[in-house]
Parts: structure tokens; C-alpha cells; sequence
């Protein structure tokens, strides 16, 4: 039988790491103490413009810390704006993308997809489009809908191959529908909607009747519709 002289079982090799743990939580409010203090002192010059500066920048950091991170159609709209104007592509406020809780919206108008009534899309309107097929594989949204809205002005066509703008805004947007399933969208998300000239921005005639050109212009146009 052993005398020896331990006294009780031996500590656990982790212990003392846990017992120290208080350390880093220690630390931590040390920093935060030296950051308030700095921020106190940046604010006791008296200087307006000193203390405005620090305000702003201790606004925006909290901000920036809570703000959430972007979602994929927020990021599709940024990219699609971005790569616009890297291309030299002018548009204006209704043209750009916009993006909302449940998707994002892209309008092209129809002088720059098509000539005066045909329903082919024009070479040059080829790129924007592509970008917009690009960027929606790229992020890997998978859970969403495209209604194509196509949209006329008001003057009448009769043709053999659009006997009226029902037909015409019709084709033109499954044209576009078409040139995105070439480039990976799925079919059966797609929607193909005419309004012929049902739904104008603005008015298409002045109170006395008369036609105004720059408003039928805003009124032609092709509405991308991607949602949740």
C-alpha cells in the first residue's frame, strides 16, 4: 500500500484554458474602452465640422454592420447597371434596372431592340440581353419567374405579318423570350405577354389629339420582369 502524498485527482490538462478564458473577454472590453475614449476625445475640440465628421463615421459603421448582405437580384441589378454604362449604353432613369423586395425589373426600348415594326432583334440589341442571361446563370438564382411584357404606342399597324399591336408587342416579346432560352434560361419560367398599346407610360396624345413623338417613343418598349 503507497503513503504517497496526492491529495485528491488530478486537475483536468483543460482547466487551467478554461479558467483563464476570462482573458480574452477582458481584452475585448479594453479595446472597446480605447475606441470610446478616442471617439470622446476626437469630439471634445469644439470644431463643428470634426464633430460632423465623426457622427457620419460612427453612422455609417453601425450601417454597415447591420445592413444585410445583398441579395442575388440586388447584385443583378448592380452588375447590369454597372456593365451599361462601362458599355457606353445611355440610358435614362426609367431605363435602368430597378430591384424591389421580390425581384428586379429591366425596360429596353423598342427603337434600341428593333426596327419600326418588325419584331427581329437588332444586333445591337444582342449585347444587353445577353448580359442580362449571363448575369442570371452566373448568380445561381434558381428560384424565380421572367414575365416579357412587350408594349406599343398608339399608331396603328396593319401589316400582313401584324395585322394589329396586339400581334406585333406579342412577338416582340417572345422574340427576346426566345434569345434568353438560347442563352440557358429555362423555358417553363418564361411568361410572353402583349399589350399592344393598353399600358402607356405617358400619354400618347397632347389634350387637343395631336400625337407626341417622344412620348410614343417611351411608350414602344420591352419589360423584363424577374421574380421571386
Amino acid at each position: 500500500m503507497s503513503g504517497g502524498g496526492s491529495s485528491g485527482p488530478p486537475e483536468p490538462p483543460h482547466q487551467a484554458e478554461e479558467e483563464e478564458g476570462w482573458l480574452l473577454s477582458f481584452a475585448d472590453l479594453v479595446v472597446n474602452m480605447m475606441a470610446l475614449f478616442l471617439v470622446l476625445y476626437s469630439m471634445s475640440d469644439p470644431d463643428p465640422g470634426k464633430f460632423e465628421t465623426a457622427a457620419q463615421s460612427i453612422t455609417k459603421a453601425f450601417t454597415t454592420a447591420n445592413a444585410p448582405p445583398p441579395s442575388p437580384f440586388q447584385q443583378l441589378v448592380q452588375q447590369m447597371n454597372q456593365q451599361m454604362a462601362e458599355a457606353g449604353v445611355e440610358v435614362d432613369a426609367t431605363q435602368q434596372a430597378q430591384v424591389n423586395k421580390r425581384g428586379s425589373t429591366f425596360e429596353f426600348k423598342s427603337g434600341d431592340m428593333f426596327a419600326v415594326g418588325l419584331a427581329t432583334i437588332l444586333p445591337a440589341g444582342e449585347p444587353i440581353l445577353d448580359r442580362v442571361a449571363q448575369n442570371l446563370v452566373f448568380l445561381g438564382v434558381t428560384n424565380y419567374r421572367i414575365d416579357i411584357e412587350g408594349h406599343t404606342d398608339d399608331v396603328p399597324i396593319n401589316t400582313a405579318q401584324f395585322p394589329s399591336n396586339w400581334e406585333l408587342s406579342t412577338a416582340r416579346a417572345s422574340a427576346v423570350a426566345r434569345f434568353l432560352i438560347s442563352r440557358g434560361i429555362k423555358a417553363d419560367r418564361i411568361t410572353v405577354i402583349g399589350y399592344a398599346e393598353t399600358k402607356p407610360k405617358v400619354p400618347n396624345r397632347d389634350a387637343a389629339g395631336n400625337g407626341l413623338p417622344d412620348n410614343r417613343a417611351e411608350n414602344r418598349r420591352v419589360t423584363v420582369r424577374i421574380e421571386r
